[in-house]
């Protein structure tokens, strides 16, 4: 379990469910014709309802845009293993700042010229007064800042700065500094593309472990795309191989040329050398997303995978064990615009390949709910790297993500939180199958929820998937392995209460 600094957030148990689940064998599916969804479906949308984000009460600030290819002097290009980590460090270390606080500790950089500052949220959590707000906008007074927040830099020189935005979820906090003089300037971080680096990758940490300020770590990407660490489980991260401590939160990643590529968030527990970073282009790509009102929106790229079929010789040749044939790609989407085609085999996701997921149903619908995941938590403007292999041929495909549409978000979070699978022809919300891996599809008397009708969640009563969307929209900032009273109507018009529905996102 990942640990960040100051500590981790104490994981609930899971209690039981109205049915009995301890024991329960999990429930066989068969994957003959079942598609799973990783883009948009096809039902018409009906006159949909918003389900975003409530629009922040300031502007989300964007990044500034991705540096300019520059030249590198970097021991991988120049081959002589030469000092250019020093002129990286050197280029570098006026935009790393110490974040200090009455429970604050941690680091973070400057990311433009007016001063503002990305760290972790939970860097700064201790400072605001209601921890329960999973986005805040603005936020400028001490209603809502219990205690300021203060950035030292390398030369001692402290300045105060005020919180922009802080997303609980997704372990993000933007920040703004407040000199004297509002026209002062700052040294910044520029920033590089996270999605272009590559396993085995020199990079450098900066940050305050145990205290130490303006310390650098040096290591490699371990590997990328790793999920399931935050409480926003689907958020991708990078790993490191890097000696980081408490204390390194919230500081920057860079690579050999000085870019920014990543913000540094967790290690896990009884481990060394093995520590996590937010790649920068998710954390762009949220802050945009918040700009635009859909931070609640789930990823898409319009193309449907099915968890069946045997690899042909072809993929076998080029030495895959395991994949995902494309099932449909939606005329339109950005799947069908890159080039994906229905029968592509799908052999690597974000330069990690599918072997590792071992053969045989059970591990073909393990992968195939991994991959939408994987899908799921990316962002609009973020781009999901795949290998396809295509007769003899093994081709790459950089996809760019879009926005699930309000409509469709309601099917995907129903099946994210609940493990329900509605009836996408049904305006009602009306369960078509249980998610095989989600909690409640090992409890007795699940069979009694197919067919049945979704009527009220936490006592508010549901209609339609328009009244859904909203509801599961709030449940979402719940957390993991929390639970809710549903209320169904039974395909026999009986009606249900579950007391303790388990939530627990994919």
């Amino acid at each position: 379990m990942p640990t960040t600094a100051p500590g981790p957030e104490p994981r609930p148990a899971r209690g039981e469910s109205l049915w009995i689940a301890a024991g329960a064998a999990v429930l066989g599916v068969l994957l003959g014709g079942v598609a799973v969804l990783v883009g948009i479906q096809t039902a018409p949308p009906a006159a949909p309802v918003p389900v975003d984000s409530p629009a922040p009460s300031v502007p989300v600030p964007a990044l500034p845009p991705v540096a300019p290819p520059a030249a590198c002097d970097c021991p991988e290009v120049r081959g002589d293993g030469g000092p250019s980590l020093v002129d990286a460090v050197e280029r570098t270390r006026d935009a790393v700042v110490t974040l200090s606080g009455t429970d604050a500790l941690g680091a973070g950089v400057l990311v433009d010229e007016t001063g503002l500052v990305l760290t972790n949220y939970h860097v700064v959590a201790g400072q605001i007064r209601d921890p329960r707000q999973r986005v805040l906008g603005g936020v400028t007074d001490a209603a809502a800042v219990a205690q300021p927040i203060r950035a030292r830099f390398v030369d001692g020189r402290e300045l105060p700065a005020e919180l922009l935005v802080a997303d609980r979820d997704r372990d993000i906090a933007l920040l703004r500094l407040r000199p004297a003089d509002s026209a002062e300037r700052f040294a910044f971080a520029t920033r590089g593309r996270s999605h272009e680096l590559r396993v085995g990758e020199t990079v450098f940490a900066v940050g305050n472990p145990l205290g130490l300020e303006h310390s650098v770590a040096q290591g490699i990407v371990a590997a990328i795309g790793r999920t399931g660490l935050l409480r926003s489980r689907q958020t991708p991260l990078l790993q490191l191989d890097a000696a980081i401590n408490l204390g390194n939160s919230g500081g920057p990643i860079f690579n050999l040329r000085g870019q920014l590529v990543g913000i540094t968030t967790a290690t896990l527990e009884r481990a060394q050398g093995i520590a996590f970073a937010i790649p920068i282009d998710h954390i762009a790509a949220l802050l945009e997303a918040l700009r635009a009102g859909h931070g609640a929106r789930s990823g898409q790229v319009g193309a449907e995978v099915a968890p069946y079929g045997e690899l042909d010789d072809d993929a076998r040749a080029l030495g895959y064990q395991n994949g995902l044939r494309v099932s449909r790609v939606l005329p339109g989407r950005p799947a069908d615009a890159a080039g994906l085609r229905k029968d592509d085999l799908i052999v690597e996701a974000q330069g990690q390949r599918f072997d590792s997921f071992g053969t045989g149903p059970e591990a073909q619908l393990r992968l195939a709910n991994h991959f939408v995941s994987t899908v799921r938590g990316l962002l609009p403007g973020e781009v999901l790297n795949l290998t396809v292999v295509r007769g003899k041929d093994r081709l790459s495909f950089n996809i760019p993500v879009a926005a699930a549409p309000p409509d469709q978000q309601v099917l995907i979070d129903a099946d994210a939180l609940l493990g329900l699978r509605l009836d996408e022809s049904r305006r009602e919300p009306i369960v078509k199958d249980l998610r095989p891996d989600a909690p409640i599809s090992r409890s007795r008397g699940r069979e009694l929820l197919r067919n049945a009708r979704v009527s009220e969640i936490a006592g508010i009563p549901v209609e339609s998937r328009d009244d859904l969307g909203p509801l599961l929209t709030e449940l979402r900032q719940i957390g993991r392995f929390a639970a809710v009273q549903v209320g169904f109507v039974l395909a026999d018009g009986r009606a249900l209460r579950v007391r303790d529905f388990p939530v627990s996102p994919d």
